[in-house]
């Protein structure tokens, strides 16, 4: 009567072994490091607070919008009070205490028209906000009107 071994050969478990050291070393540590999310975050909600006062100027054509102000680290719209209802608009800032804010074709406020074009000096090209973390993400405001992640 024959005996059959049944198992791993001493090969296929060398080879288990360096797959798992490779994907160790390459790719679980970017499951445990959150290093630029918070980044996204913030351009995710700075692209709706952007858009969000653009069609409140769109849709009440007389009551004069309040604009986006931006200043190096934070962007809200209304006053400085972080109310977030439907005139006070912001970004908390528990979500940007490692972010920087730069912007470029404007001053400090960002106005709409009631066409959603911008009423700054996007007119003439376009406007950049850039959230600054472990990664850059910039955002660009078009003399169109156009609010995208560029």
């Amino acid at each position: 009567m024959k005996l059959q071994h049944r198992g791993f050969t001493l090969i296929e478990l060398i080879v288990v072994l360096v797959l798992i050291g490779v994907l160790a070393v390459s790719v679980v540590p970017r499951f445990f490091d959150a290093s630029g999310t918070s980044e996204y975050l913030y351009r995710d909600q700075a692209l709706n607070i952007l858009r969000r006062v653009q069609i409140q100027a769109m849709q009440c054509t007389d009551c004069g919008s309040q604009g986006v102000i931006v200043q190096s680290d934070r962007i809200y719209s209304g006053t400085n009070a972080c109310l977030n209802d439907a005139t006070h608009l912001c970004i908390a800032p528990r979500d940007s205490s490692t972010i920087t804010v730069t912007k470029t074709g404007f001053n400090m406020q960002l106005n709409f028209d009631s066409n959603g074009r911008p009423l700054s000096n996007c007119a003439t090209g376009s406007c950049r906000i850039t959230i600054q973390g472990a990664v850059a993400l910039p955002i660009c405001i078009e003399a169109e009107g156009y609010i995208h992640p560029c």
